[in-house]
């Protein structure tokens, strides 16, 4: 058996998405001068935000709606539909280098470690959950509907979270010669209604898409009788990364230099205009 391996544990956050999706940004391109694999951990700010994929058309949400809401819209780097940032969104970002030993060439097989160690997280905590496999994953993409794909957690991708055959966890990845990045988000409480009010819907649509996302997503609180916090979350899954695969995270700050470029980037990401 080798040594221990360090990751850098970065600060955890809960900002907007502006600040969020430029440090997750920032922990990727820092790959290209240092070799040293990061993860973090954020939450949703108090102000809520809806996040649409990187080739979502802005014509999919309902911008009137947004407007009377005082919800502002974001763009993200990697792909899928909307995603609602609101308290209880709990996030994770894991940077890993082109040659690291966990990322995995294959796109959807590189998510495989990630469902095995968050499988275990669940676990710790009494929740029993299972990992979709890659055959029901393509089976699910190619059965979904258009109007459930509306919402990220609408679909299903390999490797994923199931509890009680819905979706708990789930993942997105984006991929640049410098390395991996790995997001991973869950909700205490799912907001499937208030989502579905601001995508750019028909009364029936909406409702319809409720009632299909209730029978496709859970949350913490449904699958839990004491919902675990980003910090307990974070715990745990240091404990699973480590006994799994002998990785054990350590505390440490930004740098000078990624701490600017978090500024820098920041205006990528910043609230489209309605």
């Amino acid at each position: 058996m080798g040594g221990v391996e360090e990751w850098r544990l970065l600060p955890p956050a809960q900002g907007d998405p502006a600040s969020e999706l430029a440090a997750g940004a920032t922990m990727l391109a820092s790959l290209a001068t240092t070799s040293h694999p990061a993860i973090r951990w954020y939450a949703a700010g108090e102000r809520p935000a809806l996040v649409i994929g990187s080739g979502q058309k802005i014509d999919e949400v309902d911008r009137m709606a947004l407007a009377r809401a005082g919800i502002t819209l974001h763009r993200r780097a990697s792909g899928g539909t909307a995603v609602l940032f609101v308290p209880g969104l709990l996030m994770q970002d894991i940077a890993l280098p082109v040659s690291h030993r966990l990322a995995h060439p294959d796109v959807s097989e590189s998510y495989r470690w990630l469902g095995e160690v968050w499988r275990e997280t669940l676990a710790s905590f009494g929740i029993t959950a299972e990992l979709i496999s890659i055959p029901a994953a393509r089976a699910d993409r190619q059965a979904l509907d258009r109007l459930t794909a509306r919402a990220c957690f609408g679909g299903q991708s390999p490797y994923e979270l199931l509890v009680g055959g819905k979706k708990l966890v789930g993942f997105a990845q984006i991929r640049r010669r410098e390395g991996l990045l790995f997001q991973v988000g869950l909700y205490t409480r799912w907001p499937g209604l208030q989502l579905a009010a601001l995508l750019a819907l028909t009364d029936h649509e909406r409702t319809e898409l409720v009632t299909r996302l209730a029978d496709r997503v859970t949350d913490l609180a449904t699958v839990c009788q004491h919902p675990p916090d980003l910090v307990t979350l974070a715990v745990a899954f240091a404990s699973a990364l480590q006994q799994r695969y002998h990785i054990r995270v350590t505390p440490t700050d930004w740098s000078a230099a990624e701490r600017a470029a978090m500024a820098a980037a920041q205006s990528r990401f910043a609230p489209l205009t309605l």
